[in-house]
C-alpha cells in the first residue's frame, strides 16, 4: 500500500520485533516485546509495520473478535508525525477487521490520538481504569463451596462461552494462546495450586459448573471474568498470590463497574492510569460488571 512520501504498509513479521520495539521505546511506551510475541502467535490478530525506505515508523494492531475488532498499539515516529501517518495505519486496521466480519470497531485512546480517532466518527462509551496491586503471600478463601483449579483442555468451551456473555465477543483465539501456556511472560506459575503442565490459567467451579476463570497475560495483565462480585475479587487475590514475590498484578475495571473500583481502592489496590474506550459502529451489549481484569490495552 502506498502512502504519503513513500510510506509503505505491509504485515508485521518476527524479523520486525526489534524494531518495532525500538518505536516504541523512543516514543516513551515501555518496552513491549511481550506484547508483540503474544499479538504474533494470536490467530485473530493481523499486525502492521509502517516503513519509509525500509524503515518501520509506524505501526498498530488489529484484533477480530468478531463482532468487535479492537485496534491498538498505533504508534507513529515522532519525526514522521503531522503527516497523516497514523490516520493511514487506523484506516488500514479498520479496513482488515470490517474484512474479518467485524461490525463494531474498538479502542482505547490516549489523549494524543482521541482527537483523530473522534474526527474518525470514533465516541466515548466508557473508560477502563487500571488498578495495580503487589502479590500477596497468603492463599485467598473462597466463597460459598466454590474452588480454584488449574484450568484444562476441557473447560475452554465453558470459558470462551462465559467470555462472550461478558464481553459480546469472540476472543477465543486469544484466550486460547494464554491457557494454552503462551502467556507471553506472565510470570504466574505452578506455585501454590498453580497452573498445571500445558496449561497458564485457572478457573473458578461452584456446583460442577464454571463460575470465572483467569488466564493471566503479559506486564502484569490477566483476562478475568466472573459474574458474582465476590469471585470477581478472588481472581484478582488469587493472581496477586500465584505471582512471584516482589512482583504486582494489574486489574481493568470498565466505568459501569464503579463498585469494584471502589472496593479494590479500600483493600489498597492503587489506580495507575485511566483511558477512555471509543467505539465506532453499533452499541455492545456487554456485561462490564463482569469484567475485572484484561487481556491488555490494545486487544480488550
Amino acid at each position: 500500500m502506498a502512502g504519503v512520501d513513500g510510506f509503505q504498509l505491509r504485515a508485521l513479521t518476527a524479523a520486525d520485533t526489534d524494531a518495532v520495539v525500538a518505536l516504541g521505546t523512543a516514543q516513551g511506551w515501555r518496552n513491549r516485546r511481550l506484547f508483540y510475541d503474544l499479538v504474533l502467535r494470536t490467530p485473530s490478530c493481523q499486525a502492521l509495520a509502517g516503513c519509509i525506505d525500509g524503515r518501520v515508523v509506524a505501526t498498530g494492531v488489529a484484533t477480530a473478535s468478531v463482532p468487535v475488532g479492537w485496534l491498538g498499539g498505533i504508534i507513529v515516529d515522532a519525526e514522521f508525525r503531522g503527516r497523516g501517518l497514523g490516520r493511514l495505519v487506523t484506516e488500514e486496521l479498520c479496513r482488515l477487521l470490517r474484512a474479518a466480519g467485524c461490525t463494531t470497531l474498538s479502542l482505547e485512546a490516549t489523549d494524543q490520538g482521541r482527537p483523530m480517532y473522534e474526527r474518525m466518527g470514533f465516541r466515548l462509551t466508557t473508560h477502563y481504569h487500571q488498578l495495580q496491586a503487589d502479590q500477596l503471600d497468603d492463599e485467598p478463601a473462597v466463597h460459598d463451596g466454590a474452588h480454584v483449579r488449574p484450568a484444562r483442555p476441557a473447560d475452554l468451551p465453558a470459558v470462551f462461552e462465559l467470555d462472550r456473555l461478558a464481553t459480546a465477543e469472540d476472543r477465543s483465539a486469544p484466550l486460547g494462546v494464554l491457557a494454552g501456556g503462551g502467556s507471553a511472560g506472565s510470570g504466574a506459575g505452578p506455585a501454590s495450586g498453580g497452573a498445571a503442565s500445558g496449561s497458564a490459567g485457572w478457573v473458578m467451579e461452584r456446583g460442577g459448573a464454571i463460575c470465572g476463570f483467569l488466564f493471566p497475560s503479559e506486564r502484569a495483565y490477566g483476562a478475568i471474568v466472573a459474574p458474582r462480585f465476590e469471585d470477581g475479587i478472588f481472581l484478582l487475590d488469587w493472581h496477586r498470590h500465584v505471582v512471584p514475590a516482589g512482583s504486582h498484578v494489574r486489574a481493568g475495571i470498565p466505568d459501569e463497574h464503579a463498585a469494584a473500583w471502589r472496593a479494590l481502592q479500600e483493600r489498597g489496590w492503587a489506580e495507575t492510569w485511566q483511558a477512555p474506550r471509543l467505539l465506532l459502529g453499533p452499541d455492545v451489549p456487554w456485561r462490564p460488571a463482569w469484567i475485572w481484569g484484561q487481556i491488555n490495552s490494545a486487544m480488550g
